[in-house]
């Protein structure tokens, strides 16, 4: 009896000293629910929290990246539709004659083949910038004769990057270059716009309501162009304060589950003298069971 006390003394000494060099070895303090059941569960609820962060700030990355390129893409139409104005002014002119107009109008008509391309730019990803929530289908088709048709929705997309919070990803193409005041009156598309332009020059009766109408294209786009720049800003924003929040997070984990060493290397000491003496003990044990059969 007195020998298997001292072999379960033994043995219980020698798993506390594992427990100790285990929490040593991975630097945390719970090393299994029941070391801390309530510790546990608040280490679950922060490793959640702190998942979730994460995906956010992916979310965060996607869509700086889509609004990025709207960006990009709108600040390359605003420099087309300016050229074009030049162009307008120069085939208004009166010392530019019928052959002149028709080579401001061949220019008009690739510029309009640019304008078309980028309202039908994709996104890194492979989607549509401007076809709405429906990315897979080419916003833009050319039916011919100056008709132009828009085949994307009115939605926007919406991604999360907080808890609380959404910020719109895409903007629909018939906001940016489609339905647009005219000078003559009624609404039309840019590209409308444009291809009438072309061929009043190469008719060489220019139209001056094209310097109105292309102000108006210039001013659609640079509306949306701003307000695209205000997403940006939030999300950059958030993204700070998500990297706060994180680290704020991780911060409590810590001294939830992180091992303070200085205490834990004091344990094992103790443990192992502890470990030592029981061996000893035990030694004697078997000492005098050994004097007693003899």
């Amino acid at each position: 009896m007195i020998q298997r006390h001292a072999v379960n003394g033994i043995l219980d000494r020698q798993n506390e000293l594992d427990k100790t060099q285990q929490q040593l070895s991975t630097g945390r303090r719970i090393l299994t629910p029941s070391d801390d059941p309530s510790g546990s569960t608040q280490a679950l609820a922060l490793r959640e929290k702190l998942g979730q962060i994460d995906q956010y700030n992916t979310n965060i990355g996607r869509l700086k990246s889509r609004l990025e390129a709207e960006e990009s893409t709108l600040d390359a139409v605003g420099d087309v539709l300016q050229r074009l104005r030049e162009l307008g002014v120069q085939g208004l002119s009166n010392s530019v004659d019928a052959q002149g107009r028709r080579g401001i109008a061949a220019e008009v008509r690739e510029l309009l083949g640019s304008v078309f391309d980028l309202a039908n730019a994709k996104d890194g990803s492979g989607e549509y910038l401007f076809s709405g929530l429906q990315s897979e289908t080419q916003p833009f088709i050319d039916a011919g004769a100056g008709n132009y048709t828009y085949q994307g929705d009115q939605n926007q997309r919406r991604i999360q990057i907080s808890p609380t919070r959404e910020v719109q990803s895409s903007d629909a193409g018939s906001e940016v270059f489609d339905n647009l005041d005219i000078a003559a009156g009624g609404k039309q598309s840019i590209f409308k716009t444009i291809y009438d332009f072309a061929a009043d020059l190469e008719a060489n009766t220019p139209n001056s309501d094209i310097l109105t109408d292309l102000d108006t294209a210039m001013s659609s786009v640079f509306s949306v162009r701003a307000k695209i720049g205000g997403r940006i800003n939030a999300v950059d924003s958030q993204e700070q304060v998500n990297a706060q929040f994180k680290v704020q997070t991780q911060s409590v984990l810590s001294s939830v589950e992180d091992l303070d060493y200085a205490e834990a290397i004091g344990r094992m000491n103790l443990q192992l003298a502890g470990l030592e003496a029981a061996q000893k003990s035990f030694q004697r044990v078997q000492n005098l069971s050994l004097f007693s059969v003899l």
